[in-house]
């Protein structure tokens, strides 16, 4: 099995890059605070914190969606229509994510 590892800081290609810390999806430093991330310090509520981290969820879904689709074309363009194929089923299935993050944000009070 191969295993998953990187630096823990990378770029996402859309205007700003993460710090992840060991268990890769928390936030550290200034990124944690930015995003609401539970761990962070402030004074925030929860719901603050809920408005914040589907807010950001959602704005990443969509970058990560575009940068599929734009991958997808690519690898159509160079005869890999398999690959193509699962990366725009990808973004589908991103988009639907997506959309249950932005429903869950209507339950938010305002």
């Amino acid at each position: 099995m191969r295993q998953h590892h990187h630096d823990d800081a990378h770029h996402h290609g859309h205007g700003h890059h993460h710090h992840h810390g060991p268990e890769h999806g928390t936030p550290t430093g200034q990124d944690a605070e930015a995003s609401g991330d539970e761990h962070a310090p402030g004074l925030l509520s929860t719901k603050e914190k809920l408005a914040k981290m589907l807010h950001h969820w959602v704005h990443h879904n969509h970058d990560h969606v575009a940068s599929y689709r734009l991958w997808a074309q690519r690898a159509r363009s160079e005869g890999l229509p398999e690959v193509a194929d699962a990366l725009e089923t990808v973004a589908q299935k991103s988009m639907e994510l997506t959309a249950l993050l932005e429903k869950a944000r209507t339950h938010l009070p305002s």
